[in-house]
């Protein structure tokens, strides 16, 4: 189906919908006019629906919203079908995009449908003559609703419902429409069909601007956020699988020879030899179907069609085949009244797709005696119900033979229903008795208790807990909702711990469990859901149970892609009995590695081919390993090497570290802060805790990095970590931070990225670092050890390993403590040893290393540039190659330990060699794009090497490097170049004066490219420095290759000069933000088009840099910027003549004066409104709150005193910086929102 045209509509909607109903209603709410129980009703409507923060009608309003998109989506729908009557409802005679409803048009003429009443044609044939359109219309829709609520109750509302009585406003406008929109999006196919899926797309579209914004806020979810944030449309193949592999096998086994064997495309072959144990259904109406989290019904609808199927097989007529289905066989469940609404029409839909007979047959038999016999589908919305508590007697005598205990219970969860939704587990005879206490009040044998519940409370109670009664349903089908622990409001914490405690880590797992307590012994349940649940440690407990208590059937593990950019998803179907020990479970694994992201299609495609990646595998093997994960796909030399190997918990204790809960305030980037407040080199705690600084080596994971590196970050630890192990929630008193395993900070361990898109890599710590949660750590005793270990965990033996136990993108502690350990006979460390100096001198090549010393280029005494460069890149390649044959030789030998050199990979692809500077490493093409060539790695080495040189060059000219000493010079808050004179005695190259550095195409003699180049003088040699700076500028034009043009060398430019100059304008900044990672230290104080511009050093700024900006730079500039539209304005007037040469000349002059004037007018608008009151405010820095912060007191001159600057004073003409700045400020307004402000 193509949604193109379905999410913009469905967004767009419900803004309009809810803005047009919060005014419908206060303007309604504010009527004279409006009647008493009309006034009632919508009051009773605003309590009932209020918010906690936001106008007090915005609850209601969003009930009214949905509820009209439902509606009017559903008439176009049964217009397009011609299910709505003789005229269009919502759509035009002509069609979409051709004026009003024709049932508007047609009651212009006077024509009515029959459905509309004598007393409504009379009304609205008046309203139109006194050309009041909307409201007839209005009335007419309210007819149409009632007549249609007989039969599908759950979307359309009785007449007087009070949602009609705030209406769209825009139903007949010319302009912009909900209705005419609707009626423009869905249409049929080329075909000319309908889908009733459509509904459903409609529906995730609709909310998914909310669920956004709720997943942004990053706030517990609570009832009022739960339905949106957890809600996500199946594909409908999977759909199908999980149907089939339930619903239809409980068919096939009573029908072996049945003729749906054939068209069941999705149905998983069991294993040869297997015993069946599942349920065998012959009638299909004892079949009793439940989504208990239904959605829009998609499962539901493809479940009908199986089910129509299975009733015609056993011969029933057509005709009683729809209402059999919807009345005996599905039932649904939903916190989200949108979802029941849509969830009951789609089946309706379904029905008449069907049997276009069965409405008609409905309103005919619904009356009876005046007893109305259609209830509609049999889809409940969850919602909480206040009921007043049943003394044991009263229970007892209500319910005849008594119900279960738990009533009580039921009643105080029924109280928070849309909390807990479909978990709450309802005991056998509930509904029966709630709808006998209904009764007794209607009759007066029950005094209803004052300001308790009536009577219509009491059904609708009833209602839901007859959908919810244990041991009701012999197929249960879900996509139930993902939610984290992590993400649970308090009262479902609560509750989840209390009454799913084995499955409180997600509300996934809280389903899968409640699946065992709907379904009836042996009856089939299947799901698709995150793969968290297979193999995470902190799901051990709840696996264990699981297959305790369950017979795994079928699984099909997609991998990522059915939901976008996922994590990864699998479904799978289970016997709701316990598994003999000879059961086998078949597997069907639909990737080859998991971070891939394919398609919805291709995922299809791939499940099509039934021998591609089937597994058949015993549950009992899954006993073998510890925590029990779901490795379908072990060897039995793998499975060996966990039964005979050591658990490497055992040998290398493994430890979470540090969750600071406020990493904002507590980490930054090294070189945020100050140099004479950090601490690299601690050997202990107690030598950190003397040493009286602030800032330590903090590790925190990081990408792909083998053996050494990812040392980026330090953390506030002052005074042996005071500020966070003292962070308490201001409203609880309880701790915030999580200090974990501090014994073990600041000691030599090995340590690995808890969550990796890629494969698992590990690294070397020395003594100087702390830990973080996400960069878990492994702590051995002796250097020898050491070695070893991180020999095995880097070898392609562990990634298969660890691929068994930890299949997703999550490798945690539990998981690493259960790796096997075999302890080698022999182990020469000096591979190891060797692989680790190589990826330490490679990390520390980046200035963005504590290490960095000086650039690698410059190594060798070179006076050409590009011999340099040459040099650095066959070094680079050469060490690549060594790196890649010792990884090699170390798989070889662990893969030899561990008897699996036949089934893991021991040569190491060239690309995988995770060095920084490994071209194949750090400019692999992207997966389908061409194989690059070797002139194309070098050049783009060369780009590389180019960008760093002049990022190196500005630092030198900054003082923050020196050309005469290794690393840092300048680097504590406020530095002066007296600090800058004590360090470096004799310097060949002295650092700009005020650490202001103009980019404005060389007006000054310090301008950017003029150092650049004052840099390469002194390093490389005056003689060569035009031919360095036509290379230098030539490596900054490479363009790499692409799928549709070939890479192309870049030539000379046409002025190396002025490509210097235009890289320093316009790119340099950007490329210093990216290389260092968002949090620059060279800030550029520039004009909104970039015409002026200055660098500052974040480390030598002083709250007078700004005023230096101003009157040393920025003005002096205008002046010569007037100086030289004067001077073109006098060449202007010399020109003499009247003749068109003449003309010419002088337009020519006049444009060029205006575009100077122009950037005049830029410049100083400019000076005027930013620059000089930014100047004047002279704003202090703390470097301690770091770039973030600091960044964004400079760029809008933070005081508490006076409003922020109209615009940034920072990165105005450089997007991405601008982009960067622009997020900050949004965090930053987030966390004083929250009253988080930590900063000075």
């Amino acid at each position: 189906m193509n949604t193109t045209a379905l999410e913009p509509l469905a967004s767009a909607s419900r803004e309009r919908l809810i803005e047009m109903a919060v005014a419908a209603i206060e303007r309604k709410m504010a009527d004279p006019l409006l009647s008493g129980s009309d006034r009632e009703k919508l009051s009773d409507a605003v309590d009932r629906y209020t918010e906690a923060a936001g106008s007090r009608v915005l609850g209601a309003a969003k009930v009214v919203a949905y509820s009209w998109f439902n509606r009017l989506t559903a008439l176009r729908y049964m217009d397009a079908t011609g299910l709505s009557g003789i005229y269009g409802v919502v759509t035009p005679a002509g069609g979409p995009g051709d004026g009003v409803p024709e049932c508007v048009q047609r009651a212009r003429e006077g024509s009515f449908d029959p459905r509309i009443g004598d007393a409504v044609r009379t009304r609205v044939s008046d309203l139109l003559f006194g050309n009041r359109d909307l409201d007839a219309y209005v009335l007419l829709l309210r007819e149409y609703c009632a007549a249609w609520h007989m039969v599908m109750p759950g979307v359309f509302p009785e007449a007087d419902d009070w949602t009609n009585l705030v209406p769209p406003t825009d139903l007949l406008s010319a302009g912009e429409s909900v209705r005419a929109d609707i009626v423009a999006a869905i249409r049929p196919d080329e075909l000319g069909r309908m889908d009733v899926e459509v509904i459903g797309w409609l529906y995730q579209f609709y909310i998914s601007a909310r669920k956004k914004e709720i997943n942004e806020s990053k706030a517990k979810i609570d009832k009022d956020t739960l339905a949106p944030v957890t809600q996500l449309f199946t594909p409908h193949w999977v759909v199908r699988y999980l149907v089939e592999n339930t619903l239809g096998m409980q068919w096939l086994r009573a029908h072996p020879d049945s003729a749906l064997r054939e068209k069941f495309e999705y149905l998983v072959t069991p294993a040869e030899g297997q015993e069946d144990h599942g349920l065998a259904i012959a009638n299909p109406e004892d079949f009793r179907v439940i989504d208990p989290a239904c959605g829009s019904g998609h499962m539901l609808t493809y479940a009908f069609d199986v089910l129509w199927e299975m009733y015609a097989e056993a011969g029933y007529p057509t005709r009683q085949i729809a209402r059999l289905i919807l009345e005996k066989n599905l039932y649904g469940a939903d916190v989200d009244g949108r979802a029941a609404q849509l969830a009951s029409f789609a089946l309706m839909m379904k029905a008449v797709e069907r049997d276009p007979g069965v409405l008609g047959r409905i309103e005919r038999q619904s009356q009876r005696g005046g007893e109305t016999l259609w209830r509609g589908p049999r889809i409940v919305h969850v919602e909480s119900v206040k009921l007043d508590e049943l003394s044991p007697a009263e229970i007892a005598e209500a319910s005849g033979d008594g119900v279960s205990l738990g009533v009580s219970q039921l009643i105080e969860q029924l109280s928070h229903a849309d909390t807990y939704g479909s978990l709450i587990r309802v005991p056998e005879g509930t509904s029966a008795l709630f709808r006998e206490i209904a009764r007794r009040i209607e009759v007066g044998e029950r005094q209803q208790v004052l300001g308790g519940a009536d009577s219509e409370e009491w059904l609708r109670a009833a209602d839901m807990c007859e959908i919810l009664e244990d041991g009701r349903y012999t197929t249960l089908i879900a996509n139930p909702p993902y939610l984290g622990r992590q993400k649970f409001g308090n009262a479902l914490k609560q509750f989840i711990g209390k009454f799913y405690s084995v499955a409180k880590d997600d509300l996934y797992s809280g389903f899968m469990v409640r699946a065992r307590y709907l379904t009836v012994d042996r009856g089939s349940w299947g799901m698709i859901v995150l793969p968290g649940w297979m193999s995470l440690s902190s799901f051990e407990k709840f696996r264990i149970d699981l297959l305790d208590h369950q017979c795994l059937e079928t699984m099909v593990h997609f991998g990522r892609g059915l939901f976008g950019s996922d994590f990864g998803s699998v479904g799978f179907t289970f016997c709701n009995r316990a598994a003999p020990d000879d059961h086998v479970s078949v597997f069907r694994r639909l990737f080859e590695r998991h971070v891939e992201v394919r398609s919805i299609d291709v995922i299809r495609r791939l499940f099509l081919n039934a021998e591609y990646g089937r597994y058949e595998t015993k549950q009992s093997v899954f006993d073998l390993i510890p925590g029990r994960p779901i490795v379908y796909w072990a060897s039995l030399q793998m499975l060996k090497a966990f039964s005979v190997g050591t658990p490497l918990g055992e040998i290398a204790p493994a430890k979470q570290g540090l969750a600071t809960a406020d990493n904002e305030r507590f980490l930054r980037q090294w070189f945020e802060v100050s140099a004479d407040r950090s601490y690299m080199r601690a050997r202990d705690r107690e030598d950190a805790k003397a040493s009286g600084a602030r800032w330590f080596p903090h590790n925190k994971g990081g990408e792909f990095r083998k053996w050494w590196g990812n040392q980026d970050y330090v953390v506030n630890w002052e005074e042996d970590g005071r500020e966070i192990q003292s962070l308490v929630d201001p409203k609880t008193g309880k701790q915030r931070s999580r200090p974990q395993n501090i014994d073990c900070y600041f000691r030599p361990c090995i340590s690995w990225a808890r969550v990796s898109s890629g494969d698992p890599s590990f690294r070397l710590f020395d003594s100087s670092s702390t830990f973080n949660d996400k960069g878990s750590a492994i702590f051995l005793d002796s250097e020898k050890q050491t070695f070893r270990i991180i020999g095995y965990l880097n070898s392609s033996t562990t990634l298969q390993l660890e691929s068994t136990i930890a299949p997703t993108v999550m490798f945690e502690v539990g998981q690493m403590k259960n790796l096997p350990w075999i302890e080698p006979e022999s182990f020469d460390s000096a591979g190891v040893e060797r692989l680790i100096e190589i990826f330490r001198a490679d990390w520390d090549s980046r200035e963005t290393s504590w290490d960095f010393a000086r650039p690698p280029y410059l190594r060798g005494g070179y006076s050409l540039l590009q011999d340099s460069f040459d040099d650095w890149y066959r070094r680079s390649c050469e060490t690549a190659d060594e790196a890649r044959r010792l990884e090699t030789e170390n798989n070889r030998y662990w893969a030899d330990v561990y008897g699996l050199a036949d089934e893991v990979e021991v040569d190491v692809p060239l690309a995988r060699v995770s060095l920084t500077y490994n071209p194949r490493f750090a400019f692999a093409p992207t997966k389908g794009a061409p194989e690059r060539s070797e002139e194309e790695y070098r050049w783009l080495h060369y780009q590389r090497s180019a960008r760093e040189l002049i990022s190196w060059a500005i630092g030198v000219t900054m003082g923050r490097y020196s050309v005469d000493v290794p690393g840092l010079v300048l680097a504590d808050q406020a530095s002066t170049l007296d600090e800058f004179r004590d360090r470096v005695a004799e310097p060949r190259l002295q650092p700009d004066d005020d650490g202001i550095i103009p980019v404005t195409g060389g007006a000054f003699d310090d301008d950017g490219s003029r150092r650049v180049k004052a840099v390469l003088r002194v390093v490389f040699g005056p003689s060569d420095l035009g031919d360095n700076i036509e290379f230098l500028t030539r490596c900054l034009a490479v363009k790499p290759g692409s799928s549709t043009a070939e890479f192309v060398p870049p030539v000379i430019p046409t002025d190396p000069e002025q490509a210097l100059e235009d890289y320093m304008a316009k790119s340099f900044n950007a490329d210093h933000q990216k290389d260092y990672s968002g949090r620059p230290v060279y800030w550029s104080l520039e004009s909104p088009k970039g015409t002026f511009g200055a660098l500052i050093y974040l480390h030598r700024y002083t709250p007078d840099t700004v005023g230096q900006v101003l009157t040393k730079y920025a003005a002096p500039f205008v002046d010569r910027l007037k100086a030289e539209s004067e001077a073109i304005g006098r060449e202007r007037d010399a020109v003499k003549g009247n003749d068109r040469k003449s003309d010419r000349e002088r337009a020519r002059f006049d444009k060029k004066r205006a575009e100077i004037d122009a950037k005049v007018a830029e410049v100083q608008g400019y000076i005027d409104s930013v620059l000089q009151p930014l100047a004047q405010r002279r704003i202090h820095l703390d470097l301690d709150d770091g770039v973030r912060i600091n960044r964004l007191k400079l760029a809008y001159g933070w005081r508490a005193d006076l409003k922020d600057l109209p615009q940034p004073a920072i990165g105005a003409a450089t997007t991405d910086v601008k982009k960067g700045i622009a997020s900050d400020l949004k965090w930053a307004c987030g966390e004083i929102k929250k009253n988080n402000v930590w900063w000075s």
